[in-house]
């Protein structure tokens, strides 16, 4: 079977290569990557607590 991509996922997947592109080039700080997991970690507590 054969996958056919509209115009809607070619630019979805184009806008996803170029967002891999430009990370890969510019890398996180280690204190900013620590950051973004302590706020990600934040937000799922407080969802979870809203049960």
């Amino acid at each position: 079977m054969e996958v056919i991509l509209n115009d809607y996922h070619k630019k979805v997947n184009a806008e996803m290569r170029a967002s891999v592109a430009y990370w890969m080039e510019h890398p996180l700080s280690r204190e900013e990557c620590l950051r973004q997991l302590k706020n990600l970690r934040e937000q799922r507590l407080a969802r979870q607590s809203n049960w």
